[in-house]
C-alpha cells in the first residue's frame, strides 16, 4: 500500500496534491493537506545527503573510523604479505646455507674424503697391477668382499693434503663482468657466458656440496688442498654429486641464468681459504 502511494506521488510530483485523511470514528472531521511531491522528494534527498555527510564526518574525527577497512590498511596488508614472502625465501636460503656449512665442517673435521666415490678414470689405477692392500693369503680368504678396505680410500686419502694447483685457468670462457667486492657482500667474480657452457674444476678436490637454492640456482662446492674451497653458483645443471672426487679441468656443470639474484647467463665463482673469502682473480690466470 505504501509503495503504491509513493509511486503515485512520484508520478504526480510536478502537481499540487491534496491529501485527505478520513477518520471513520469521527464522521465529518476529515483532515486535508496540500502537498507538492517534488518538494517532498527534494527534501528527502537533501536529508539523506546531509545524514551521509554527518556519518562520514563522525567516522573521520572519532575512533569509529578505525572500524573501517581503509586504503592504508590494504597497503599495509600488501606490504606485510610481500615481507612475509621474502622472509620465507630468505629462510629457505639460510637453511640450505647452514646445510652447506655443516657439510664443509664435517669434511674438514672428520676427513670424510677417505670414503668418497671415484669414477671410471680411476679404475685403471686399481687394475694396473700395483699392490695397494697388504692382505696375507691365508687371511684374504677369510675376509668378506663387502668388508674389505676400499682401495680408492687409500689412494685418495691425501687428496686434500697435496700441493696447490694454483694459479689455475678460468673455469669458463666468457666476459668478466663484476669483480670481487666484499664491502657490498659480493664475495666472488662474475663471468658472463652463453647458456649451457661447460664449467670446469679449477683444481683437484672433493665435492662437499651439490644443491639447489632459490637465490643462486644450482650450487657446487669443492674442497681443495690447503684449506681452499671453490664455489660455483647460478649453474643450470651440475654433473657431480656430494662426495665425488674431481680433477683439475673436469667438467662439473653448465652455466645458466638460474636463481632469483641472477641477471643473465653467467658463472659466479667464489674462493674461500680457511673460512675467509678470497679474491678469485689472485688464484686464476688467463
Amino acid at each position: 500500500m505504501m509503495i503504491k502511494f509513493l509511486r503515485k506521488l512520484y508520478e504526480q510530483r510536478f502537481k499540487d496534491i491534496t491529501v485527505i485523511l478520513l477518520d471513520d470514528s469521527k464522521p465529518g472531521e476529515d483532515n486535508s493537506f496540500d502537498i507538492k511531491p517534488n518538494r517532498l522528494f527534494s527534501l528527502f534527498i537533501i536529508s539523506s545527503v546531509v545524514l551521509s555527510l554527518v556519518t562520514v564526518f563522525l567516522f573521520m574525527i572519532t575512533p569509529l573510523g578505525s572500524l573501517l577497512y581503509t586504503k592504508e590498511d590494504a597497503a599495509m596488508r600488501a606490504d606485510i604479505e610481500a615481507i612475509t614472502d621474502r622472509v620465507l625465501s630468505l629462510q629457505d636460503s639460510l637453511i640450505v646455507r647452514d646445510q652447506q656449512l655443516a657439510e664443509m665442517k664435517n669434511i674438514i673435521r672428520l676427513s670424510l674424503d677417505t670414503t668418497l666415490t671415484t669414477d671410471e678414470r680411476f679404475r685403471e689405477v686399481f687394475n694396473s697391477g700395483g699392490t695397494y692392500l697388504a692382505f696375507p693369503e691365508y687371511a684374504e680368504s677369510q675376509v668378506r668382499t663387502s668388508s674389505r678396505v676400499n682401495p680408492s680410500g687409500i689412494v685418495f686419502s691425501n687428496n686434500l693434503n697435496g700441493m696447490d694447483d694454483f694459479p689455475s685457468s678460468y673455469p669458463v670462457d666468457g666476459t668478466f663482468t663484476r669483480e670481487y667486492d666484499p664491502e657490498t657482500f659480493h664475495f666472488g667474480i662474475d663471468i658472463a657466458t652463453s647458456d649451457n657452457v661447460p664449467i670446469t674444476s679449477i683444481a683437484d678436490g672433493t665435492v662437499i656440496n651439490a644443491s639447489w637454492t632459490i637465490n643462486d640456482g644450482y650450487v657446487l662446492t669443492i674442497q681443495h688442498a690447503s684449506g681452499i674451497i671453490s664455489v660455483y653458483k647460478h649453474c643450470s645443471s651440475i654433473a657431480k654429486k656430494s662426495g665425488d672426487i674431481v680433477l683439475k679441468g673436469d667438467i662439473v656443470g653448465t652455466t645458466g641464468d638460474v636463481g632469483v639474484s641472477s641477471t643473465g647467463p653467467h658463472l659466479h665463482l667464489e674462493i674461500w681459504k680457511d673460512g675467509i673469502p678470497q679474491d678469485p682473480a689472485l688464484y686464476l690466470i688467463q
